[in-house]
Order: C-alpha cells, then structure tokens, then sequence
C-alpha cells in the first residue's frame, strides 16, 4: 500500500481521498472512452463527406462514367447455362415433382372449399371464442371485430383463401422445420451443413425462389406453398435447434438415470421444456408466411395478396390501402393466437403444484371444477354448432352479405389525388432535389466513375475494418461475381439506391428517435404508427408513392427509406434510454448544457445498438 493513502496516525484505515480518487478516476475513463468514439466518428464523417464532395463534383461536372467499367471480356456466359440445368432438372424430375404438386394442389383446393363453404358467423364466433380461451376476453374481442371488419371491407373470401394457403404452408413448415431442428440439436456437424443454408435461404430476396419453383412445379397453388415454406422454415428450424440445446442437462440426466430412452427422454422431457422457444420459432414461420401472400399473388395465388397486386397495378391507393389493412388485421389475429398459445402452457413447478392440488380434491370439487374448466368450450361448441346449421338453412349467412359491405377506397383516392396537385411542390423537390440530385445522382457517378480494382479494394477494406477478414473476402467474392456474371452496373446502380436510402433512414429515423427518446408525448404518438409501418406489406407503400411522385428508380428509393425507418427510430430511442444515469450526471457536472450531454455523452452509447 502506497504511503500516501496512510493516515499519519498510522492505522490500517484508508484516507478518504481514496473514494475521490475512485470517482475521479471512474469519470476519466467515461469521459477518455467518449473523446475516443467522438473522434473515431469525426475520423468517419470527414471520410464520408470528402467522399460526397466528389461524387457530387462529378455528378455536376457529367465526368464521366465509363471509366471503372468491368471488363467486358472478363465477364462469363453462366446465365445460359444455369437456364439449361433448370429445364432439364423439371423435365428429369417431373416424375417426383408432378406428384407432389398435384397432391397439395388438391389438398388446398379441399381447404379451400370447406372455408369458403363456412358460415361467415362461424368463422367470427370461432375467433372470439379461441381469442377469448387463450388470451381474455379482449384478445377475444379484439378477434372477432378484426375478423367482422375485414368482412365487412369486402374481403371475406379473400382473406380465406389466404388462411388457407398460409395454414397449409405453415403445417408443411413445421412438420419438416421441428425434425430438422431436432437433428441439429442431437448433431454439432449436422447443424454446422444446415446453418449456411439457414443463413442464405433468410438472405436471399423472395423473388429469386420463383425460377425454381416455376420450374420444379409450374404456375399453380404448389409453387406458392413451395415459396412460402422456404421463406418461412428457417425460424422454427432455429428456434426447436436452440431450445433443445438450452435444455438443463440435469434434467437429461436425470431422466437417463431413471431408465429413459433417447426417445423418451426427447418427447417426455427435452420437447415439453423446449416449448417455449419452439411456439416462438412457429409464431415468427406464422408472420413470415403472410409476408409472402403479395408475393405468392404473382405466381397466381388467389388471395389478398392478389388484391393487393391488382391495385398495385392499377395504381389504386385506397384498394391498395384496404387489402393492406385486411392483411395486417390476419396477421394480428395469427401473432396474437400464437403468442397466447406461447404463454398458455404452464412450467413445471405449476405443473406439480396442481396435480398435487387435484389429488387432494374431493368428488365434488372435481365436477365442480370440471365445470368450471369446460363450461365456455362447450359453450362455444355449441354456439357454432347452432351457427352451422343456421349457416346451412340460410343464404345470407353463408356468404357476407353485400349489403353489409362498405368501402373507404373513394375518400382516400380522393386525399392523394388532393396530395399529388397541391403539394406537388413540396414532392417535387423531394423527389429531384433531395434524392436525386443530392443523393442518388452523386453516389450512382461515384460508383461508376471508380475503377473497379479500386472499388473492390475499398469494399474489402471497410468490410475487414467492420467486420473481419470473413467479411472482406464476402465483399470480394460478391463483387466479383458482379463482374462476371455480367451484371456489374446492375448491381452498381442498385447498390446507389440502397445507400441513398440507407443514408436518407439513418438521418430521418435517428433524428425521430432523439425526439421519442427525449418526449414520452411523442412517442406515444409514434408507436402506433411504427406498429402499423412495421405490419403493413411493403407494396402497399409502393401505391401512394407512385401517386404522389410518379413512377422510376426514385420511387422505389423513397418507398424503401419509409419501409426501414421504425427499427432506426425504435433502436435509437431503446439506446438513449439505456445510457448510464452517471454518464449524464458526469457530463452535467463538467459544465455541459442540456443539450451537450445528449450529443456528446448519449449518442456514443447507443451507436452499437443502431
């Protein structure tokens, strides 16, 4: 112990300059950390912005923009030849393809019918009624007005032919997805073959499933199912792998020591306590299967994803913004039931509690409780049963009523076409002065302009700097295969769009998340419309976009920056409420005004969670 942490009178008690010198030495650290980051992000943007400063000079002074072409004669013919394996595995394989595409294709033409032939009060008393045993009477409320609302919208057989390629889709997921991760959880190599196929069926776009889909089954209902399920597996794959593994192996062993099998052990311990994670991979293959329905729509699956394409194509905002809204409405109603059933299976300790409870109840209290248990299921059996055969007896509750119906597609054509004359002034200068001249004109020059090499270089640099040699050598193989594959300014002129609307969220979402972070009023006012953003099918956004600024490359730019704003917003505001109260207070005690501490002490914290 040094001698000047001794008191002179030459006790073991430490001086109080001890604890200052603790705080002092705490606040150094905070403050030394923050100058490092500060200038680790001055370092960046001065980068960025010399960066700018030449893509804008060559985009004003038109440079040129053949000068970092990709060689032409470096590029391969593979296109042909991937074509050429595509026919012939359909015409080698229709033996076991055509099969398969006829079977589900009849299978969802039966689910179809007996939904369609479905009473539609049927339908929304089964909703309230589940809503109501799974989560509460409000869940069960909630249920049944969404269901009668999207009747009452006109979508009614729309949104079942929906139901019905979604539940079969999910059905086919998870009975293929839960094995597969059963396999993984049992299999370290098995699970490090399914991985990157995991990690590359999640990354690649939808639209890259339909060539082999229309190949392997056809333009039919099968193809669809097909799309669907190879979007949607990968969740309940990895979910069922990491639940098994996060098993207590004390509970493993002890049902070994007992005389379990492997099996048994499997299905009467490992997959009850993996429940939970696995209805949570089910309920994200539940959401990602109704993100396919737009898509599934252009493959000629009926639906509402078909109504949606429709007004898309007709470029009707209000259709557009009703399907939108149905298909939100379905997707609410599936997360909903599925979260409940996540929550609705007791743990263990209730478990033994309430055998041990029930063991000592008498007679009576069992047919009591019994009662008690059943007394709305079998309520609700009944009222469907009554239903039914009202259903059968009765046109008009068969199919819903046109009289019923009603339509806000008129009042909202009619605000838009309002919007596109009145406020053209404002959405032109949007259009060609904030996105095209300041930021996808220069950036699409810049990425022209440079020489391929040195493109390449720079990506793998930033790549390496980022997020390792791994990383780097993704960026140079992915380039490459630009360049060769003979779509290299393709993927330059994409690549322009992303950044301009990656820029153009980052600004906006990071500006709009100090606020909700700073304002609880505001926030509550942000929320629900981030819910709806987040929910809402991204072609929908496609339709008022194009009314309001035309159709091009700028189009799918702005509608591309609205679609990723909420998890900017929502990840900038988490990240400032979760910096350090002693942060604040150190900045707030070396002289910083209120808004200091919010640009030089809240905005390092939260940079690794944005």
């Amino acid at each position: 112990m040094h001698w000047h942490n001794q008191p002179r009178g030459g006790t073991g008690r430490p001086h109080k300059r001890r604890r200052c010198s603790d705080v002092t030495r705490a606040e150094a650290f905070q403050i030394r950390f923050l100058r490092e980051r500060r200038l680790q992000g001055l370092l960046w943007t001065s980068i960025a912005v010399a960066a700018y400063i030449l893509a804008y000079s060559l985009a004003t002074t038109n440079a040129g923009t053949d000068f970092g072409d990709w060689p032409r004669s470096w590029e391969l013919p593979i296109q042909e030849p991937i074509d050429e394996f595509f026919e012939w595995t359909g015409d080698a394989f229709a033996w076991f393809f055509n099969p398969i595409s006829d079977f589900i294709d009849a299978g969802l033409a039966g689910i179809d019918t007996f939904l369609l032939w479905l009473p539609w009060p049927v339908v929304v008393a089964a909703a309230s009624m589940l809503g109501l045993r799974l989560g509460g009477r409000w869940l069960g409320l909630f249920c049944g007005a969404a269901a009668l609302f999207i009747g009452l919208n006109g979508f009614w057989d729309s949104a079942m032919l929906t139901l019905s390629v979604v539940g079969v889709s999910v059905i086919i997921a998870v009975g293929l997805g839960v094995p597969v991760g059963v396999f993984a959880a049992f299999s370290s190599r098995f699970e490090s073959v399914v991985r990157p196929i995991l990690d590359t069926m999640q990354v690649l776009p939808a639209f890259v499933y339909l060539i082999p889909a229309l190949v392997l089954f056809g333009v039919s209902g099968t193809q669809g199912i097909f799309l669907t399920v190879v979007y949607s597996i990968p969740p309940v794959i990895r979910l069922t792998n990491l639940g098994i593994r996060q098993v207590p192996q004390a509970a493993v062993e002890t049902a070994h020591s007992h005389g379990s099998t492997t099996s048994q052990t499997l299905f009467q311990v490992q997959l009850p306590l993996a429940k939970s994670s696995i209805m949570v991979g089910i309920n994200q293959t539940i959401m990602m299967a109704v993100s396919m329905v737009i898509i599934t729509a252009l493959v000629g699956v009926e639906g509402l994803g078909r109504d949606v394409w429709l007004s898309l194509r007709e470029v009707d905002a209000g259709e557009g913004l009703e399907s939108g809204i149905a298909i939100v409405l379905l997707a609410i109603i599936l997360d909903r039931f599925s979260y409940a059933l996540v929550k609705s299976g007791p743990n263990s300790s209730e478990s033994v509690l309430a055998v041990s409870q029930r063991a000592d109840e008498t007679a009576a209290q069992k047919i009591q409780n019994m009662a008690a248990r059943y007394t709305l299921p079998i309520a609700g059996v009944g009222l469907i049963a009554i239903l039914l055969v009202l259903g059968s007896l009765f046109g008009s509750l068969r199919d819903f009523p046109d009289e019923l119906t009603f339509s806000m597609a008129d009042p909202v054509n009619r605000v838009f076409d309002w919007m596109a004359v009145n406020l053209y002034f404002i959405t032109s200068w949007v259009r060609d002065t904030l996105f095209r001249e300041l930021g996808y004109s220069p950036i699409h020059t810049l990425l022209l302009w440079l020489p391929w090499p040195a493109l390449m270089i720079v990506a793998a640099g930033l790549a390496c700097f980022i997020a390792g040699r791994r990383a780097a050598l993704l960026a140079l193989v992915g380039l490459a295969f630009a360049g060769i594959g003979g779509v290299w300014d393709a993927t330059m002129d994409t690549l322009s769009q992303v950044l301009t609307a990656g820029v153009f969220t980052v600004v906006v979402g990071v500006a709009l998340g100090i606020l909700a972070a700073q304002s609880r009023a505001f926030e509550s006012v942000l929320r629900p419309i981030l819910d709806t953003m987040q929910t809402m099918p991204i072609f929908v956004y496609l339709i008022p976009v194009i009314m309001l600024w035309g159709v091009g490359p700028l189009v799918g730019i702005i509608a591309t920056s609205v679609y990723a704003l909420p998890p900017v917003i929502r990840m900038t505001s988490l990240g400032i409420k979760e910096v350090p109260a002693q942060v604040i207070e150190t900045a707030l005690s070396h002289g910083s005004t209120a808004f200091r501490p919010c640009s030089k002490s809240r905005y390092p914290w939260p940079s690794q969670r944005l």
